[in-house]
Order: C-alpha cells, then sequence, then structure tokens
C-alpha cells in the first residue's frame, strides 16, 4: 500500500464544522464497536467547539488529506504549566496509515515546551490508544472516576447549603475579577505545582457556557471556587445535566465544608436553569475528595485512562487529601 499524502496544519474557525462531522462519526463508530451503543452520537456544537478552541488556538491542529479533506484532528490546551490533549480524532478509513501519530507528534511538540507535564484521557476500551501514547513515552496513572448527581433526590440535601454564601465571578466589578483570578491561580499552584485555571474561568464566562461560583472566608479571602458548565455539548442535548468542569478548594482544616458550600451553589444554580443531573470527574488519587463526593451522594457511573508523560515529575504513587475536580489534570 502506498503511503498517504497529509499535511498537518493549524485548526481555524472554518474548521470546526468538519471537525463536528469528524468526531461525531469517530465516536458513533467506537460505541458500536466497543460498547454496541447502535445510536449515532449528535454532532458537539459549533459554539462549544469555538470555546474549546480558543483556550490555545494555536494549540489545534487537523490533519489535511491530498484531494483536502481532513483526515484527523487534536484539541489542545495549557493550564499554566499542565498541558493536556483531546479531543483526538481519525475518521476510520485513515486510521492506520500514520496520520494520528503525526498529530500525537504535532500537539506534543507544541506542549513540550510551555508545559512541565502532560495529560491526556482515553476509554479503557482503547487498547491501540493506550499502546500508541506509551509508546511516545506516556504513564498511566490513577483513573479519572466520572460521578454523576440527581439533583431532585441524592442531591436534594444540598438545597440547605445553597444560601452558604458563594459568589459569582461574573458579576463582580473589574478590579475585583483581577485579585480573584490572582486567588484562583494561587489555589490552582497548590494542588498541583504550575497549574493554573484562571484562563477557564474567563473563558467559560466569554462564551456564555457557564459560570464560575467562588466560596470566601469572613475576610473576603477566596477559599475555593467552582466552574460550572451549563451549555450544551452536543446538539439536541436533551440529557437534563451540567457540568462541574473544574473544583478546586484550598488546603486546610475546612475543607469539607468549603466543598459542601460549593456543591450548595452548584445545586442553586442548576436547578434554577431546570437542569436534573450534575456530572463531574477527578483523579481516583484524591482519595478524600472522592470518598466525600460519595458521601454527598455522588455516584461513580464510569471510569476513563488518565495518562501523562515523562517531563517534569509527576507522582503516579499514592493517594492524596487534595479537594480537587477536574477531568484531564492532577
Amino acid at each position: 500500500m502506498a503511503p498517504m499524502e497529509f499535511t498537518i496544519r493549524q485548526m481555524t474557525p472554518g474548521d470546526l464544522r468538519e471537525v463536528a462531522e469528524i468526531e461525531a462519526s469517530v465516536f458513533t463508530d467506537w460505541y458500536r464497536i466497543h460498547r454496541r451503543d447502535p445510536e449515532p452520537l449528535p454532532r458537539r456544537t459549533i459554539a462549544e467547539l469555538r470555546y474549546a478552541t480558543s483556550l490555545d488556538p494555536r494549540g489545534n491542529y487537523v490533519a489535511v488529506a491530498a484531494e483536502g479533506a481532513l483526515a484527523g484532528f487534536v484539541l489542545s490546551r495549557t493550564w499554566g504549566r499542565v498541558g493536556w490533549f483531546g479531543t483526538f480524532g481519525v475518521p476510520t478509513q485513515f486510521q492506520n496509515l500514520g496520520v494520528g501519530s503525526a498529530l500525537l507528534a504535532r500537539a506534543v511538540e507544541y506542549l513540550s515546551p510551555r508545559t512541565d507535564v502532560i495529560g491526556l484521557e482515553t476509554m479503557p476500551e482503547s487498547g491501540a490508544n493506550i499502546g500508541l501514547y506509551t509508546k511516545r513515552g506516556f504513564t498511566v496513572t490513577f483513573p479519572t472516576l466520572i460521578l454523576e448527581l440527581s439533583l431532585i433526590r441524592e442531591g436534594d440535601h444540598l438545597r440547605t447549603r445553597a444560601d452558604g454564601g458563594c459568589l459569582a465571578w461574573g458579576v463582580q466589578e473589574p478590579g475585583a475579577r483581577k485579585r480573584i483570578l490572582k486567588s484562583v491561580r494561587d489555589i490552582s499552584g497548590s494542588l498541583h505545582p504550575g497549574l493554573d485555571y484562571s484562563r477557564e474561568v474567563v473563558a467559560i464566562d466569554e462564551h456564555g457556557f457557564g459560570k464560575t461560583l467562588l466560596a470566601t472566608d469572613r475576610a473576603g479571602a477566596l477559599e475555593g471556587f467552582a466552574i460550572v458548565r451549563t451549555a450544551p455539548f452536543r446538539e439536541d442535548d436533551t440529557s437534563g445535566r451540567a457540568y462541574i468542569h473544574v473544583l478546586g478548594v484550598r488546603g486546610g482544616a475546612h475543607d469539607e465544608s468549603v466543598l459542601l458550600r460549593l456543591l450548595g451553589g452548584v445545586w442553586s444554580a442548576t436547578t434554577k436553569l431546570g437542569f436534573s443531573k450534575v456530572v463531574t470527574g477527578l483523579s481516583a488519587r484524591h482519595a478524600r475528595a472522592l470518598r466525600l463526593l460519595l458521601g454527598s451522594g455522588f455516584r461513580c457511573v464510569r471510569a476513563a485512562i488518565r495518562m501523562v508523560d515523562g517531563v517534569g515529575s509527576y507522582d503516579v504513587s499514592g493517594t492524596d487529601q487534595l479537594v480537587h475536580l477536574s477531568r484531564w489534570a492532577g
């Protein structure tokens, strides 16, 4: 078989519709094969892809076949000195032709000089992907656990926490926003060296995809924050789910009460918009946070393989006591 000719270039806004088509097709095929789900997966919304690619516009790439069709794509982003890449998709007809390896190499080439550690997630059933990432130097770490809370049943106890005084970043004055973002950076860095979620706070507000809730102490110092996504991820979304995209709490004696205050704020913000469930994810490394969430009514619905590359120092052994909810870092 003759080698396939293709080029890799940065993704542009004009690519997003075709990227949405590819992503839906790739994952529809994957679910049919690995989970025997015959239903086609709806496309990601163009607005969601604009939001996802806005955080690091230069870190998103497409592969273009000789005839001009897109042969794959990869998204990547940085949170301070922590990098991540995914979603990563190559249509069936272009698989096993070197396209995926080339996209992976380009994403890592972008992230490596900007970060100290690069993370990714993949499905447990994706043995070929796990092998590909391992060859590239990535190491399997604690799994990501995806948890879901019914706001109507198991989460109804959070109603009593809803008036716990959470503030919204989006309604603060410019001077206060600047101070809050610095505190978000400080808390992020306490959860993992060099981590910075402040750009996520700004992006989700600018794109109208949700809000960031803030828990402060009596003196007004930030103790924790929750970035909540309420805009639909896919077209025709009728799931009734909102998402805690990131939640971080400064370590200390009162972090459990701060977590419950933030969850109460999430309950209030999402039920007012008509949501019936909230979903989040975290590394199983954060064993105490996992127990706190399970004790608050969350249930584990699935798991994903989390991998990190070999640059920098990232402890892959032992659990910790941090309250840190995030799908892709930490």
